[in-house]
């Protein structure tokens, strides 16, 4: 069962992405570019965040490759967990 939206003071949408948000937000992108994310629907940082962790192009989504988990497994064997400055 899916929670109902819930709105901010300004009659923003809160909560989960929908597909058409993901779409409209998409397209937007695509056709003005993201120059400014204080124009969009949703608040500006919401639509930054949702474009560069998840709708970007060039963001892989998937399993890692082998080569790809050799290399994080060899790396944090050499460092650790410590923080990489």
């Amino acid at each position: 069962m899916v929670r109902a939206p819930t709105y901010d003071g300004r009659g923003m949408k809160k909560g989960a992405w929908s597909k058409e948000e993901d779409d409209k937000l998409r397209a937007y992108i695509l056709k003005y570019g993201h120059w400014n994310w204080a124009q969009l629907p949703k608040s500006g940082k919401s639509c930054r965040l949702r474009w560069m962790n998840y709708l970007r192009p060039n963001i892989k989504h998937g399993n890692y490759t082998k080569e790809e988990e050799d290399t994080i497994i060899k790396t944090r064997q050499q460092h650790g967990n410590k923080i990489m400055k």
